[in-house]
């Protein structure tokens, strides 16, 4: 009999554990944690505010006005979010669009508004992927430079002996903000410049190469010894045969040393007898379909 009870009081035990812990004998369900982009990067200081300017529309894309601020340092942009953002759960890609020198300032518009190929990426092909994407457009202040080349004929330099700079890390900062509160596919993040934005956006690839899905350089300067580094990097790139401002040297060089490195999905257009205004043509090119068509898988 008291071998039976006290069978009775381990089965009894047995069940009373089982209950408590539920899934016992079970590891702990895995929470999946979002991998944070941009590390090091503090944004904690960083805040963003309309900065009073009208609305600017190309088609049905609405581009909002828009400040970033950190301490004393504040930077201009424009942002547009898809017609339907907020409407779905679904995450969205993002076009960082980095403009020419002749753009910087804080009138927030020159950076969307100069270039006639820039509208056209908004009203050309109704079925754009880029209608479905959150476009960040910040605008360098006045004398300052997205990458600190002493001069633009300087198309080759080396990131390691210039360093990252005070806007192009604002502008980096501004898009953890919004990885962070909204709804951003953190695989299809892309980046497009022209002139000095050409240059920024060389400049992420090689610093930042794991952040970005592609990335479209229009007649820029770059860092042609850090190739490697760029060897599974999409890339869709352009300039004029004629360019005396940022002279072709830098972008034929990183294109063959890309090649020879092994990454076989590099785009090089070279428009003969061109000089550097060619930003038109290349944006009005299939660079948008090219560059969305390109998601990174981890």
């Amino acid at each position: 009999m008291k071998k039976f009870f006290v069978a009775v009081c381990a089965v009894l035990l047995s069940v009373c554990v089982v209950l408590a812990c539920g899934s016992c004998g079970k590891p702990d369900p895995v929470v999946p944690q979002e991998k944070e982009i941009l590390v090091g990067y503090d944004i904690s200081g960083v805040s963003v505010k309309a900065d009073g300017k009208s609305d600017i529309t190309y088609g049905t894309s609405v581009f909002k006005a828009m400040e970033y601020t950190e301490g004393e340092y504040s930077m201009k942009y424009r942002v547009c979010f898809p017609e339907d953002y907020g409407k779905t759960d679904k995450d969205y890609p993002v076009l960082m669009f980095f403009h020419g020198a002749g753009e910087r300032g804080d009138n927030n518009e020159k950076q969307i508004t100069t270039y006639t190929g820039f509208a056209h990426m908004f009203t050309s092909d109704a079925d754009s992927p880029l209608l479905d994407a959150i476009v960040i457009a910040p605008q360098c202040p006045a004398g300052e430079k997205w990458v600190n080349v002493p001069a633009w004929t300087d198309c080759e330099y080396s990131t390691e002996a210039i360093a990252e700079s005070d806007s192009l890390e604002a502008a980096l900062k501004l898009l953890k903000y919004y990885a962070e509160n909204e709804r951003v596919n953190e695989n299809a993040i892309y980046s497009m410049g022209l002139s000095m934005g050409g240059y920024a956006t060389w400049d992420i690839a090689v610093r930042h190469g794991e952040l970005l899905a592609a990335i479209a350089p229009i007649c820029g300067g770059c860092d042609t010894s850090k190739s490697a580094l760029l060897k599974d990097m999409p890339v869709y790139t352009f300039h004029g045969s004629a360019d005396g401002t940022v002279p072709p040297t830098g972008t034929r060089n990183m294109v063959n040393a890309l090649r020879e490195a092994g990454n076989e999905n590099v785009k090089y257009v070279e428009y003969e007898g061109q000089g550097h205004g060619i930003w038109n043509t290349a944006m009005e090119s299939d660079v948008i379909t090219w560059m969305f068509s390109n998601v990174k898988t981890n």
